[in-house]
C-alpha cells in the first residue's frame, strides 16, 4: 500500500494494490475513521497500522463504501472496531460470486466479515471536533453504495459511484436507471470548491461529477429510447451518439437493455379511485 497523502486538514487518502483502490482516513481529536479496507485481511492489517500511525489517535470506526472485494475483504483486520456498511452487504457475502472471488484471493470464508452496523439510510459519528456523515443516496455502482461526508472539510468520499482512473465501472450489479439520480443527489452535496475522493483515481471536483452524471444519464436515456423504438441491441452502438468510449458502450449495452426491459415489465402500484365530495 502507498502512503497516506493529505487531502485536507485531518483527511488523507492512500492507494492499495492490486486494484488501485482508494483508502480514506479521517481524524479528529478523539478518534479516527478509515474508509474501505482493501482486498485481503493481511492488507487490512497493513491499512489499520498505517492509519493508526498517521492519525495519531485510535481508529474507532471503519466504513465500507460497498460490497466489492477491494473495498470489503480486508474488514476482518478491523475486528473489535465499529464497522459500518449498507445492510445489503451481509446478504452479498453469501453469494456464489463473492465466495468464488474470496477463494481466488486466498481469503478463507471465515475471514469474510459483514459490517457490525448495517443500515439503509444514514449514520453520523463525531471524531472529536469533526463530524462525519455516512449516507446511502441511492443505488448506482451497486445496490448499497455509501458516501462519507465531511461538512467542515468540504470533502466527500464516494467509493466507486465516481471514478477518475477510467470510465464508470458498469458491473453486473450496477443499477443504470438509478445511478444518474444518485449522482444528482451527490452533486447537491458538493461545495463549489469541494473535494470528491473517488474509489479509483485522483480526487475530482463537482464539475467532474456533473460530467459523469451526464454521461451515465445519457446512456440510459438513449437505451430506453432505442428499446422503445424496437432498435435491437446489436444495432445500438452504430445508431447512437454516445458520450463514453465505444468499448465501454459495447460491453454495457446488453445490461442496459435488460434493465430497461425489466423496468418496463414492472407494473405501477394500483391506485384507489378518488372519492368525490358530498356523496
Amino acid at each position: 500500500m502507498g502512503p497516506f497523502l493529505p487531502v485536507a486538514e485531518g483527511v488523507w487518502r492512500a492507494v492499495a494494490m492490486p486494484d488501485a483502490v482508494t483508502i480514506g482516513l479521517v481524524a479528529g481529536s478523539e478518534g479516527a475513521l478509515v474508509v474501505d479496507t482493501g482486498s485481503h485481511p493481511d492488507q487490512g492489517r497493513e491499512i489499520l497500522a498505517a492509519a493508526q500511525a498517521v492519525a495519531g489517535v485510535p481508529v474507532r470506526h471503519v466504513v465500507v463504501t460497498h460490497a466489492h472485494r477491494d473495498h470489503l475483504f480486508g474488514l476482518a483486520a478491523f475486528d473489535g472496531i465499529e464497522s459500518l456498511g449498507h445492510d445489503t452487504i451481509s446478504e452479498r457475502l453469501t453469494t456464489s460470486d463473492t465466495l468464488a472471488e474470496a477463494a481466488a484471493l486466498g481469503v478463507a470464508t471465515d475471514h469474510l466479515r459483514a459490517p457490525s452496523i448495517g443500515f439503509s439510510l444514514a449514520r453520523t459519528r463525531d471524531l472529536g471536533g469533526l463530524r462525519v456523515e455516512i449516507v446511502h443516496l441511492g443505488r448506482g455502482h451497486t445496490e448499497g453504495d455509501l458516501v462519507v461526508i465531511l461538512p467542515e472539510r468540504g470533502v466527500i468520499f464516494v467509493g466507486d459511484l465516481v471514478e477518475s482512473a477510467g470510465p464508470p465501472a458498469f458491473g453486473p450489479d450496477c443499477d443504470l436507471g438509478e445511478w444518474a439520480k444518485t449522482l444528482d443527489s451527490l452533486i447537491g452535496l458538493v461545495p463549489p470548491d469541494g473535494i470528491v475522493v473517488v474509489g479509483h483515481g485522483e480526487p475530482v471536483n463537482r464539475e467532474f461529477v456533473q460530467d459523469q452524471w451526464a454521461r451515465i444519464g445519457a446512456l440510459y436515456s438513449q437505451v430506453a429510447q432505442f428499446s422503445d423504438r424496437g432498435i435491437p441491441v446489436e444495432d445500438a452502438l452504430a445508431k447512437g451518439s454516445w458520450l463514453l468510449p465505444d468499448e465501454v458502450v459495447t460491453a454495457v449495452l446488453p445490461l442496459a437493455y435488460a434493465q430497461w426491459a425489466a423496468k418496463r415489465r414492472v407494473r405501477p402500484p394500483r391506485q384507489l379511485p378518488l372519492l368525490g365530495h358530498g356523496g
